[in-house]
């Protein structure tokens, strides 16, 4: 017995990928040395191969790494026989070839009692011709095909993994559930997207070439092979799009579905020359499986390989299988995220509420106890004080406690007259509102009304009682701004924080406003009004829905004795822009 080289100058995978050989470890046994020599010649360049001259030493070149085994007629019978009943007795999980023109009976009795066994007849006995080795190569790389098309084992160890995975370990574990995936398949890429808002964002990346972290640039979902298929009717995409099922024995405890039959004239799949992504990666194979959470489309696990293989139904589903464990892992570290969060305001809520109701809690003692002492009566006023401030701390308070989850329900808002309703609840001294443009959104009117009154306190408390503010749709939105000191560029990334204030106010106001743009998937950012004040701009809408304003705006101003609304586009220029 002798074992045979590989030849490093031949990958038989497509284009220098690097690997000797497939992952499929061949043991051949032939009496004839010529027959030897064209096996190897045939195999080798590709599978790791050993040959051996006698059924005893094939025998001994088993072992646990073994997978295929091409048993030639030119042995005697009775040795055949042993070896095979060695392999049913010892090797059963491993694959063998029988290579004969006219198998003997005995031969053929005992191999019925081999559990994975292929008979592939040869013309003639003697050497062997470039027909038969034709055939031979044919059932091995389908013996290789089958051995990476299973990974229900391989799907229950990483679904154990995830399932006890601790928060910091979840990506790792992903990624070494997509190592382990991609190993068993024999893959050259696997990959974890997670979907953006307009693209799949590569998060977890195993590649068989590198043994660093990948990092890769998102992709379009547009420029994604298959993405329509993924996203609307949440099934698997693969290239080559053809069904060439492989038989397995599903085992006991299986969780999951095979799948039902495909109907192959309904499936097609890009030449890989033809599509850029494919082309780009040097792809000939590529199965992609969505991530789904709640009927959505989170994202998609993607098996990349640059040799040309099938993709059986089963294996299919399988792969499908590890999509949703990794849909179920993100969605849990999603909302342990959320919770965590959740937690962390609660934290600050605690904070606000020991620090800053103490301070108004001690001037009503202290006023309290001089009071008390000299019966002045003149200090009733402060403790007034202190207990109103007191009691807009607590309101705001439970307006964040209450308000901070998402909507239940949407109905069309008119911003005109939210913003109007707002000002009307609001002191506002001999400040002005002036609107323009405000448009309808979808939303819930009382806590749009809640950010508003939020938005106005806070301009009155910080730019004055004679402070001008403008309430105006936007492109995108609308905003909201005044014509007072402004805010402080190194402040703006502070002022949505709970209990963060530069004057005499509560700290909660602009934190509520925060929760109620969260509450509706909108986003706000602060900036500076065309007069110096402060501007919070509030995106409602995609970027795709942007709508252009075309002709002259209309303007109202509400006064300070809020009795009156009058048509101001005449004083159009003094406003704000």
């Amino acid at each position: 017995m002798n074992r045979e080289s590989p030849q490093e100058s031949h990958d038989d995978r497509s284009g220098g990928t690097g690997r000797p050989w497939r992952p499929f470890h061949v043991v051949s046994v032939s009496a004839l040395g010529a027959n030897r020599k064209r096996i190897a010649e045939e195999l080798e360049s590709t599978y790791e191969l050993q040959t051996a001259d006698s059924a005893s030493a094939a025998r001994d070149a088993l072992d646990d790494e073994t997978e295929c085994l091409i048993v030639g007629s030119d042995l005697d019978d009775d040795g055949v026989v042993d070896l095979l009943e060695y392999v049913r007795d010892s090797h059963s999980d491993v694959s063998v070839v029988y290579f004969a023109a006219s198998p003997k009976p005995a031969v053929l009795r005992t191999l019925l009692d081999v559990e994975t066994v292929e008979l592939v007849s040869r013309r003639q006995e003697g050497p062997i011709d470039d027909r038969d080795a034709d055939r031979l190569r044919t059932q091995v790389d389908e013996y290789y095909h089958r051995s990476i098309s299973d990974i229900r084992e391989t799907v229950f160890e990483i679904s154990r993994s995830l399932m006890g995975a601790a928060p910091d370990e979840t990506d790792i574990e992903i990624e070494w559930g997509l190592r382990l995936v991609g190993e068993q398949l024999d893959a050259d890429r696997c990959l974890v997207f997670e979907c953006a808002e307009d693209t799949l964002d590569p998060t977890h990346v195993w590649d068989r070439h590198s043994e660093l972290s990948v990092d890769l640039d998102p992709v379009s979902p547009s420029a994604f092979p298959g993405f329509d298929t993924l996203s609307k009717s949440f099934d698997p995409y693969a290239v080559p799009a053809e069904v060439d099922d492989l038989d397995f024995d599903v085992p006991d405890g299986f969780v999951g579905n095979l799948g039902t039959p495909v109907d192959r004239s309904e499936t097609t799949s890009p030449d890989p020359n033809d599509h850029q992504y494919l082309r780009e990666r040097n792809l000939e194979s590529l199965l992609a499986v969505p991530i789904v959470v709640d009927w959505e489309l989170i994202g998609v696990l993607a098996v990349e390989q640059e040799a040309r293989r099938p993709w059986p139904r089963s294996l299919r589903q399988q792969v499908l299988t590890l999509g949703e464990l990794v849909g179920y892992t993100l969605d849990r570290e999603r909302r342990r995220r959320e919770l965590a969060r959740q937690n962390e305001r609660l934290e600050r809520f605690v904070s606000v509420v020991s620090h800053d109701l103490r301070n108004p809690l001690n001037v009503l003692s202290g006023y309290a106890q001089l009071i008390e002492e000299t019966g002045d009566p003149t200090h009733i006023e402060d403790v007034s004080v202190a207990a109103n401030r007191m009691e807009t701390m607590i309101d705001d308070l439970l307006t964040l406690a209450r308000q901070g989850g998402g909507l239940e329900e949407r109905r069309p808002v008119d911003l005109e007259n939210v913003a109007t309703k707002a000002w009307d609840a609001v002191e506002t001294a001999d400040a002005r509102l002036k609107t323009r443009d405000l448009e309808t959104v979808d939303g819930d009117p009382g806590r749009l009304q809640q950010a508003f009154e939020n938005l106005f306190r806070n301009a009155i408390e910080h730019a004055g009682t004679e402070v001008t503010v403008s309430a105006v749709g936007t492109d995108d939105g609308f905003a909201v701004e005044d014509d007072g000191p402004g805010i402080p560029a190194e402040q703006r990334n502070r002022i949505f924080r709970e209990g963060y204030t530069s004057g005499d106010g509560t700290g909660l106001g602009l934190s509520i406003v925060e929760t109620v743009v969260d509450a509706h998937d909108w986003s706000v950012s602060v900036g500076e009004s065309a007069d110096g004040g402060a501007r919070f701009a509030f995106v409602t809408i995609d970027d795709s829905d942007t709508r252009g304003r075309l002709g002259a705006r209309s303007e109202t101003v509400h006064d300070a004795s809020k009795d009156t609304i009058h048509d101001a586009s005449d004083e159009r220029s003094s406003g704000p822009g």
